[in-house]
């Protein structure tokens, strides 16, 4: 099993703004908040913990700002020892919407009042919706003293800024030309 272990501390982030220009000396940035309506209420007062992930030519920063200050990750990239990206999905939810598909069925056909079949497809519904607007994408690096930066990402409803697999793909042959160029020195 990956590495997802060290993810169940920690929840996605909606992300507010990405920028691709492999032109800039800054290629990559991503910038997320924690999600919530409360979280994105306070982002627009500027009172936020914003997270910032930033690809350069030769180097990858993080930066995770809260009300209690701000801590700045830096990983050479000839440091870097993995490159991780890829995308998770809440699959217990289409395992629950299969359940519930099947209490459907068994309420219809027993003698119980035919509303509870009813609920049971709608809820078995929502879990299928949730399942596919719930895709994260991870993004992990970790250099060869294991450290590294751990991601993941969601897309945002309110902002409109879309997490898919072709965005994780730019930023995964970004990062591989920029590593390749940096160790083939």
């Amino acid at each position: 099993m990956h590495n997802l272990a060290r993810l169940l501390g920690r929840s996605a982030l909606v992300v507010k703004e990405v920028r691709i220009d492999e032109s800039a000396e800054c290629q990559v940035k991503v910038v997320a908040r924690k999600g919530g309506l409360i979280s994105w209420l306070l982002s627009l007062l500027r009172i936020n913990s914003t997270f910032t992930l930033s690809v350069f030519a030769d180097r990858i920063e993080s930066e995770e700002g809260s009300f209690s200050g701000l801590v700045k990750t830096v990983v050479p990239l000839s440091a870097l020892d993995t490159y991780t990206s890829g995308f998770t999905k809440p699959a217990i939810l289409l395992v629950l919407a299969v359940l519930l598909v099947g209490a459907s069925v068994w309420a219809a056909a027993a003698d119980v009042p035919g509303y509870l079949a009813g609920i049971f497809l709608l809820v078995a519904l929502l879990f299928v919706l949730r399942y596919f607007l719930r895709k994260c994408l991870l993004l992990s690096f970790t250099t060869n003293g294991a450290n590294g930066i751990l991601f993941l990402f969601k897309r945002s409803v309110i902002e409109g800024v879309d997490v898919d697999e072709a965005l994780a793909d730019r930023i995964a042959n970004i990062v591989k030309r920029n590593y390749l160029a940096q160790t083939q020195r």
